[in-house]
């Protein structure tokens, strides 16, 4: 035979086939299939969470949580009660705001900044008289509202999606970095404490629906009134609420009625209260009162819905939209829209009838929760109601790319569904935990150096309670959050003067109590438009206009295409007194700040 030649391989017989039946060996004993406890994702969730969040429990006092150590050792101007740690500019005390300069001098002549959070009010109290000055504990108590958020969440999953899903949705919503702020900045705690008790509520009304037990729609109630007491958050439970009210087909009408009002009955009653104890946001940027001013409110709806969408889904930030155009803007929310609808439909189709529901009313609740929040500038921490639906969305999506039922034939469809996933996976489970990360520790960091720089600040005054001090220019927010810093105990000094918020400035001295101050053309001396938390867009300062506080006049001289770019300030007192501290602030912290002799000039750069 030659090498080369085939060679002819009897074909096996068939196993008992008669006389050529072969006898089988015996088949070696099976292991039992190892099965892992049922507490394992939700201790390894904690866990996870605890690591991606350490930075943000070991943060310092950050932002608002000064004004709040301020009005609980009595050192705020206005006195506050525990149950209004939120109340920070009123009719009632903005004049005398305005004139210790705590609030800007170009502040609007009506702004209002209140808001009605007993419950979460309440709690920084709480821990403020029993921690005293140990943020670490507070941030633990922080911690804890994250981890119950957490696990109301995870049982919520289990009730409405399928195992897997559910442990997916639960790991993408623990490690979104919509939690990151609320845990860094401790004034944001109400958004985990409405949150938990909004997700509680979910959960009753899920149970109330499958068994019309009233027990359940009266707890919904009742969660869903503690939700709104913690914060206005709340109100982007409402829209699970209409839409599983809108969807419960297999539900009755009085079912339906009921899960209903179990939410509408607290919220009107939240919504009667507010609007009757005055509460509310008037004249500022940052917020925009649908009630008051809803034509301005509308305007800015498109933009910011395609900004939190693309923050939710994509954990794209917000300033990825704030700067393109708004035209553009549209074109890639329909795009985008398009592209998810196919694996979306894909995924609630896989599923019976009662998960569909159920998958079905959490992604239109998600879209209906955004839409309280539309009433202030996209940030990923206002959030967490709709990330609720959109993680359980998105954890459907992956699920049916990723772990078929049964082999598919390839189609367009499946492949796009494919890709989808895979943009999606990335975005939850390695983009926004990370953006998470990121977000703790620049906080983290920048809450330090204010503290360095509070601490410098305070060398500079020799006697708070009765010096005057001035900035000639400042960077960023922080600035107007620096005056309660500089004492243990909030204490702000006698007067704050802020003379300009931006970059370079050029002060030219007039007189010995007169400067003016000059930005460079296409700038302003403080920031206008939307961002700006104390004067809306609808009331801009024009050139000759006059604003009297005490001690100090400032005129608009000059104002170009971003706003005032020169002011002049005349004081009452000569520039040189003994009663006022003149500073600087720059990148790399606060200085002294020598006002310029008579005639000349002097530039302040960051």
């Amino acid at each position: 035979m030659s090498v080369a030649e085939p060679i002819s391989v009897p074909a096996e017989p068939e196993r008992g086939s008669g006389a050529l039946a072969v006898q089988e060996a015996p088949s070696p004993p099976t292991s039992p299939t190892r099965r892992w406890p049922a507490w394992l994702p939700t201790a390894l969730v904690l866990l996870a969470g605890a690591i991606l969040f350490l930075p943000a429990i070991r943060t310092p006092r950050f932002l608002d949580d000064y004004f709040q150590t301020s009005m609980i050792e009595g050192t705020y101007p206005a006195p506050r009660s525990p149950f209004d740690l939120y109340d920070f500019v009123g009719d009632a005390d903005r004049a005398l705001l305005l004139d210790r300069g705590l609030l800007p001098w170009w502040s609007h002549p009506q702004l209002k900044v209140r808001f009605l959070r007993p419950l979460s009010s309440a709690l920084l109290y709480a821990d403020h008289r029993v921690f005293g000055d140990h943020p670490l504990l507070s941030h633990l108590h922080s911690f804890a509202w994250w981890a119950a958020a957490v696990l109301a969440a995870g049982a919520l999953y289990r009730r409405t999606l399928t195992s897997r899903a559910a442990v997916v949705a639960t790991f993408m919503f623990a490690l979104a970095p919509c939690h990151a702020l609320p845990l860094v900045w401790l004034a944001n705690r109400e958004a985990l404490v409405s949150i938990t008790f909004g997700i509680l509520a979910l959960g009753a009304l899920v149970r109330f629906r499958q068994g019309g037990r009233w027990l359940h729609g009266a707890s919904a109630a009742g969660l869903f009134t503690l939700s709104l007491l913690g914060g206005e958050y709340a109100l982007g439970f409402g829209g699970y609420a209409l839409a599983l009210a809108l969807t419960s087909r297999r539900s009755s009408r009085s079912v339906r009625a009921v899960g209903l009002l179990s939410f509408a009955a607290p919220a009107l009653a939240y919504l009667v209260v507010r609007a009757r104890l005055g509460y509310g946001t008037a004249g500022s940027g940052l917020y925009q009162d649908p009630f008051r001013d809803p034509v301005a409110f509308l305007q800015r709806v498109p933009q910011r819905m395609a900004a939190l969408l693309g923050e939710g889904w994509l954990t794209l930030p917000a300033d990825t939209v704030d700067a393109t155009p708004s035209w553009l803007v549209g074109a890639i929310a329909i795009v985008a829209a398009a592209i998810l609808f196919v694996p979306v439909r894909r995924a609630l189709a896989g599923l019976d009838g009662e998960r569909r529901e159920d998958a079905t009313w959490l992604l239109l609740g998600s879209v209906l929760a955004l839409t309280p929040v539309l009433a202030v500038m996209p940030a990923l921490r206002v959030l967490g109601a709709s990330f609720v639906g959109i993680a359980a969305t998105v954890a459907l999506v992956l699920d049916r790319a990723w772990f078929p039922r049964a082999a598919e034939p390839p189609t367009r469809a499946s492949r796009l569904t494919e890709l989808v996933a895979l943009c999606l996976g990335f975005a939850h489970f390695v983009h926004g935990p990370g953006t998470s990360w990121l977000i703790s520790r620049f906080c983290r960091a920048d809450a330090a150096i204010f503290s360095e720089e509070a601490a410098t600040l305070r060398s500079y005054i020799p006697d708070p309670a009765k010096d005057e001090v001035v900035l000639v220019r400042g960077i960023g927010g922080t600035m107007f959050v620096l005056p309660y810093a500089i004492d243990p105990k909030g204490a702000p000094p006698w007067r704050w003067r802020i003379l300009a918020l931006t970059g370079h400035v050029l002060v030219s001295r007039v007189d010995s109590r007169t400067i003016d101050l000059l930005a460079p053309p296409q700038r302003s001396l403080f920031p206008t438009g939307e961002g700006n938390l104390f004067r809306g867009e609808g009331a801009p300062l024009a050139a000759g206009d006059v604003v009297r506080v005490s001690g100090m006049r400032a005129t608009v001289m000059d104002v170009g295409k971003a706003g005032p770019r020169r002011v002049r300030f005349e004081f009452d007192e000569p520039l040189e007194s003994s009663s006022r501290v003149w500073v600087t602030s720059r990148f790399d912290g606060i200085h002294d700040a020598d006002p310029p002799e008579p005639g000349f000039g002097k530039p302040f750069d960051p």
